[in-house]
């Protein structure tokens, strides 16, 4: 199965565990199509699996006091995602993630993440580094953020990451760049 080996590809990486040991905890994943604006998780849920995106663009936010979305992070192809704080402590999620186009996730359920671990002593460290992985990422990703300027910001996201651009609705971009989706129009403007 594709899926399956875009996961032992990630989680090789780490090397601790056999490939085919990766491809027996991928027994216990399940694909979930979502459609564009369908949820993964709404803040409030408690959060009871981890996602591996296969293809589309989630993202990651939160409702300001004035209802209005406030984006912390967009995930991209090939990584694991999840509230790690709603998975881990079971409380309900403070963060929504939805599919901003159409989008395929492999996702484990805790209750068979459980199962993997009991099977697989090196699953809780291998999942470990890679949580530690993505959150370095996604540090490295938010660092832009603070610093230059709004076009600057424009610029990295137009280097690094130009499906972003593309994928996600201007507003979605605009409240991860901490700017107006006014502004960005003109900044797109400018840098045609």
């Amino acid at each position: 199965m594709e899926q399956t080996e875009a996961v032992v590809a990630h989680l090789s990486r780490y090397k601790l565990m056999e490939p085919d040991e990766i491809r027996t905890a991928c027994q216990y994943f399940q694909v979930q199509d979502l459609n564009k604006s369908e949820f993964f998780l709404k803040a409030g849920e408690r959060c009871s699996k981890i996602g591996f995106l296969l293809e589309g663009l989630i993202c990651s936010f939160v409702y300001d006091a004035n209802g209005e979305v406030v984006v912390k992070h967009f995930v991209q192809p090939l990584n694991f995602f999840t509230d790690n704080e709603s998975y881990e402590q079971q409380i309900p999620a403070k963060l929504n993630l939805q599919a901003l186009t159409g989008a395929r996730v492999y996702y484990i359920t805790r209750q068979n993440n459980s199962k993997v671990q009991e099977e697989f002593p090196n699953w809780i460290p291998t999942l470990k580094m890679m949580s530690a992985d993505a959150l370095q990422k996604m540090i490295q990703m938010q660092n832009f953020l603070h610093l230059g300027s709004a076009v600057d910001k424009y610029r990295h996201l137009l280097k690094h990451y130009p499906t972003l651009l593309v994928q996600a609705p201007l507003k979605y971009i605009a409240s991860y760049l901490g700017i107006t989706q006014s502004s960005l129009s003109r900044i797109r403007r400018e840098n045609l």
